[in-house]
């Protein structure tokens, strides 16, 4: 039985009812009255493409992108279900994309990576010096960490000390098989669930199969994109990007 089987998408109302009435605006004219993203998503190429979670996207009636004060609408044009992934067509102009890592991150120990929810990474004090605030899970399937990712965390990169990405992140783990799991895109319930939890990422190998299949470009590379004392987390910041769902 895959792992999924023990997770639940909870979802929330997306937005009050004043913030729908925007989606039949012009994109022009939301200028300073633009709800908070309801997940994340990450920069893969010059051309404006965004890899993020699909649940997050996959029942939208309109759907935009965001960066900085652009807004763009963006199309689905490669999706999977298992995975939970999906990439955005968008008009956006990235500063910089995503380059993948090679090689998916030892399963035997742990390590430092940074994670973080775009509209969190807006308001994040001090990102320039921060070095990581999630630890890999050594031993467990996949990717997963332990993160305190709240909603809106769907479809982040999640970086390595070095800068490359190690995977996206998709949803929180189930505590126990029986447990509820929970989708980390704003569109899911509020759980109440505070601190450091277990959080699974699709890893980089499987992202790239995926974007392969689907002509989808994208940059890989073993060579540290960091040096030491640079920040995975301003990296984070240049390459998210928010999606809004209607």
């Amino acid at each position: 039985m895959p792992a999924a089987t023990f997770f639940t998408r909870l979802r929330l109302p997306v937005f009050a009812a004043w913030a729908l009435a925007l989606f039949a605006l012009p994109v022009a004219a939301w200028a300073g009255a633009l709800p908070e993203a309801n997940a994340s998503g990450v920069f893969l190429n010059e051309a404006g493409d965004v890899l993020t979670a699909r649940h997050a996207v996959s029942d939208c009636r309109s759907l935009f992108a965001i960066k900085g004060g652009q807004v763009a609408q963006a199309t689905v044009i490669a999706e999977s279900a298992e995975l939970d992934v999906a990439v955005l067509r968008t008009t956006l102009k990235p500063y910089l994309g995503a380059t993948f890592a090679l090689a998916d991150a030892a399963p035997g120990r742990s390590i430092g990576v940074f994670t973080e929810a775009y509209a969190v990474l807006q308001r994040l004090p001090d990102r320039a010096a921060l070095l990581s605030n999630a630890m890999t899970v050594p031993g467990a399937e996949g990717l997963q960490l332990l993160s305190g990712a709240k909603p809106g965390a769907s479809g982040s990169a999640v970086l390595g000390a070095d800068g490359l990405l190690l995977g996206v992140v998709v949803e929180r783990v189930a505590a126990a098989p029986h447990a509820a799991g929970m989708a980390l895109s704003r569109v899911a319930s509020a759980s109440g669930v505070t601190g450091a939890t277990q959080v699974r990422a699709v890893p980089a190998s499987q992202l790239r199969q995926f974007l392969g299949r689907h002509g989808i470009a994208f940059a890989a590379s073993d060579s540290p994109q960091l040096s030491p004392m640079q920040s995975p987390a301003a990296r984070a910041s240049t390459l998210s990007v928010g999606v809004l769902c209607g």
